[in-house]
């Protein structure tokens, strides 16, 4: 199951999981289970693949960007739903989360659609990933097991 389970929504997640008996033994996920969940590595890969092919075959284009910013729009969009259809995950925190983790990756891979803005600083894209990937698990407060 990849719906992260946390105390905001611990009993509608184990109600529809499980069953009503299991929801005082199941525990809340742990850290590094909420960091796997959050993180959308399967649409990451596919915006690095789709936008590598792409800026090889037609980079130098100068109608590129336009193209580049279609597939980032996309890519934020498959993110989401992928995760509501594929994954059959409903809570909205953990979308958007997730929505927002697939843009930060991009900000700081440094691609066309985002190194062309005026306000791009590559320290602040790396930056911004850590704090991403280190604090986005601790979203729905401090998990009880790290």
């Amino acid at each position: 199951m990849r719906l992260v389970v946390t105390r905001r929504n611990r009993d509608a997640v184990l109600s529809k999981a499980k069953g009503e008996a299991s929801r005082d033994t199941t525990p809340n996920d742990t850290y590094r289970e909420r960091l796997i969940k959050y993180t959308p590595v399967e649409t990451i890969a596919l915006f690095i693949a789709v936008y590598g092919i792409t800026s090889y075959l037609c980079g130098t284009e100068p109608w590129y960007p336009v193209v580049a910013r279609w597939i980032m729009i996309l890519g934020t969009l498959g993110t989401v739903l992928y995760l509501w259809k594929a994954e059959n995950i409903s809570d909205i925190v953990q979308l958007g989360i997730s929505a927002i983790g697939f843009l930060i990756w991009v900000y700081a891979l440094g691609v066309i659609t985002v190194t062309s803005l005026p306000f791009y600083n590559a320290i602040v894209a790396g930056l911004l990933l850590v704090a991403y990937v280190f604090l986005a698990p601790l979203a729905d407060g401090v998990p009880e097991v790290w």
